[in-house]
């Protein structure tokens, strides 16, 4: 009996591993195509080599720790370490992890904040768009305080252009969601999905 309990305990665990590892990569993959996509479509916008006024990737972080939870957050950190085009260096790692981290911390502080379920079902427009400000807010402010504090900048001045390249990005990547699932919901005449 404990054999079979250890054998169908350790198939669990290789399931979960083996779904947190497909869920990663496809968070990988997608950060890795909204990057280059950004970096073409709105190049232009460019405020300095690592801040741009429109930044699609930032609605990619948020949505990605919504399907992925922390999957998803490993899978931001992987793409923003393979996406950056310095050598991999602590400098890397820390922007990296800030770039991972901080959706999630905006996430948390939205569920507790508007008290939304797990699940995020019943999710408002007035609730996505204190998501998207409140992502956008924490990588800007976590972003800008290593800058500042690593003497990569000896003031917070790319705050303001960050947070709005992430608010940017982040609406239009829901926006887009949004009316895909609108399209898919009339082709089928199902109900759209409450998250967006």
């Amino acid at each position: 009996m404990i054999k079979i309990s250890i054998v169908l305990l350790a198939a669990s665990i290789i399931k979960i591993i083996k779904a947190t590892i497909i869920d990663a990569l496809v968070v990988v993959l997608t950060w890795i195509v909204f990057y280059r996509m950004s970096l073409w479509l709105f190049a232009y916008f460019e405020y300095n080599p690592r801040v741009y006024w429109v930044f699609l990737p930032a609605g990619i972080r948020m949505i990605s720790v919504f399907i992925f939870s922390w999957a998803g957050v490993l899978g931001l950190f992987i793409g923003s370490v393979i996406t950056n085009e310095a050598e991999i260096s602590g400098y890397v790692i820390y922007l990296a992890a800030i770039s991972a981290i901080s959706p999630m911390v905006a996430k948390c502080a939205c569920k507790w904040w508007f008290n939304i379920p797990v699940t995020l079902q019943g999710l408002t427009g007035k609730q996505l768009l204190a998501f998207a400000v409140s992502g956008a807010l924490s990588n800007a402010l976590l972003s800008n305080l290593y800058f500042y504090f690593a003497d990569r900048t000896n003031s917070l001045k790319g705050f303001f252009p960050m947070f709005v390249g992430d608010l940017l990005g982040t609406l239009i990547i829901f926006y887009l969601i949004g009316k895909i699932l609108k399209i898919i919901s009339l082709k089928y005449k199902k109900i759209t999905p409450p998250i967006l």
